[in-house]
C-alpha cells in the first residue's frame, strides 16, 4: 500500500510538472499560407498538439471581444491591426521578447506584433490594354474616364481590408465629402465590388475586367503564373494596411506558447514575409517572390490602426453602395 501511495505522488508531481501539450492558433492567413504552416509546425513541434484553425479577421476579432481571455485560442496571427487594436486589453504584454528582428518603428504597442505589412496597387491586363489601345490610369481622376466603364474591380470596404485601405487613401487625400462623391463616379466604372480583396483579382484573370484594385502580392502571384498583368502604382503612392499577431493574456505562462510564438515570430514569420508577403518590415528580409516591385512609395493611410476611423467610414460607405 505504501509503494502503491508513493507511485500515486509520483504520477501527481510528474503530470504537474509536464508541459501542456496543446495549443491553438487563430489564423486569418489564406488557405496556401496556413497549409505551410501547419506542415512546418509539425516538423519543428512533433510532440505538440498545434491547432491551426482558420478564421476570417473580423470573425476573430469578434470571438475574442465577446469571449475575452477565456477564448479557446492561445495565439492569434494575421488579425487586421485595427481590429487588434480595439481588442489589445485581452493579449499578454510581450516586452519579454525581442523584436530587434523588425526595422525601426514598425512595432508601437506591448501588446502585439506586426505580423505582415500588404500593399495594393492597380492590377492591369496588358493585352487588353494594348489591343484596345488605352492609356495606362495613372491618378485616381484617370480611373473615372468613359473608357473604363465595366472594366474595374474593386473589394467592398465594408468586407474587406484591402478595399477599406482604398478608401481610406481617398479620404485622406480628398476629404470625406470629396471621397464619397468621388466614389459615386467611379461606381459608374465598376463591373463589381467584391466581398473579398482577393476577388478583383480573381475576376482579371477570368477576363471580365481589365483594371483590379487589388493586392500587391496577389498581382505578382497571377503574374508569375503567366498572365499578362502589369502592377501599377499611382502617384499618390500604394494604399497599404497591417496584421499582427499576440498572445491571449495569461497564456504567456505556458511555455510551450512562448516557444511556439518565437518561432512564429523569428522562423515562419519570416518565411512567410519572403515567399508570400513581401513588403519590407524585417531588418533581414530576403524576399525570394520573383517580378515583386521594388521601392514602392506609400499612400497617405494615416488612421489606418484606427478602428474608429474604420467604423466611421464603412458607415459612410454605405453613401456609395448602400
Amino acid at each position: 500500500m505504501k509503494k502503491l501511495w508513493c507511485l500515486l505522488g509520483f504520477l501527481i508531481l510528474l503530470t504537474g510538472c509536464a508541459k501542456d501539450d496543446s495549443i491553438v492558433i487563430y489564423s486569418s492567413m489564406e488557405e496556401e499560407r496556413n497549409q505551410v504552416l501547419k506542415e512546418q509546425l509539425a516538423n519543428k513541434f512533433p510532440d505538440l498538439d498545434v491547432v491551426v484553425q482558420a478564421i476570417a479577421t473580423g470573425n476573430s476579432a469578434a470571438k475574442i471581444k465577446s469571449e475575452g481571455t477565456s477564448v479557446e485560442a492561445d495565439i492569434v496571427i494575421d488579425l487586421e491591426t485595427a481590429h487588434m487594436e480595439d481588442i489589445k486589453d485581452n493579449f499578454a504584454n510581450l516586452s519579454s521578447f525581442d523584436d530587434s528582428i523588425y526595422l525601426d518603428g514598425v512595432n508601437t504597442e506591448d501588446n502585439y506584433f506586426t505580423w505582415v505589412k500588404y500593399t495594393m496597387n492597380l492590377i492591369i491586363d496588358e493585352e487588353y490594354f494594348q489591343k484596345h489601345n488605352l492609356d495606362i490610369p495613372k491618378t485616381y481622376e484617370d480611373l473615372l474616364k468613359k473608357e473604363y466603364k465595366n472594366l474595374i474591380a474593386m473589394p467592398d470596404p465594408k468586407t474587406s481590408g484591402t478595399g477599406y485601405a482604398f478608401f481610406l487613401n481617398t479620404v485622406n487625400i480628398m476629404g470625406e465629402d470629396k471621397a464619397v462623391e468621388y466614389f459615386k463616379k467611379l461606381k459608374e466604372n465598376i463591373r463589381e465590388f467584391t466581398t473579398s480583396g482577393s476577388g478583383p483579382t480573381n475576376l482579371l484573370k477570368q477576363g471580365e475586367i481589365a483594371i483590379a484594385m487589388g493586392m500587391t502580392a496577389q498581382g505578382v502571384e497571377a503574374i508569375n503564373a503567366g498572365y499578362n498583368f502589369k502592377i501599377v502604382e499611382l502617384k499618390t503612392g500604394s494604399p497599404y494596411n497591417t496584421t499582427s499577431f499576440g498572445i491571449i493574456k495569461g497564456r504567456e505562462e505556458k511555455e510551450n506558447v512562448r516557444e511556439v510564438f518565437e518561432w512564429l515570430m523569428n522562423d515562419f514569420g519570416k518565411f512567410d514575409k519572403e515567399n508570400y508577403m513581401p513588403d519590407i518590415i524585417l531588418k533581414d528580409q530576403n524576399n525570394q517572390v520573383k517580378n515583386y516591385p521594388s521601392n514602392l512609395k506609400d499612400a497617405d493611410m494615416t488612421g489606418i490602426d484606427s478602428v474608429s476611423v474604420k467604423e466611421k467610414l464603412t458607415e459612410m460607405w454605405e453613401k456609395v453602395n448602400g
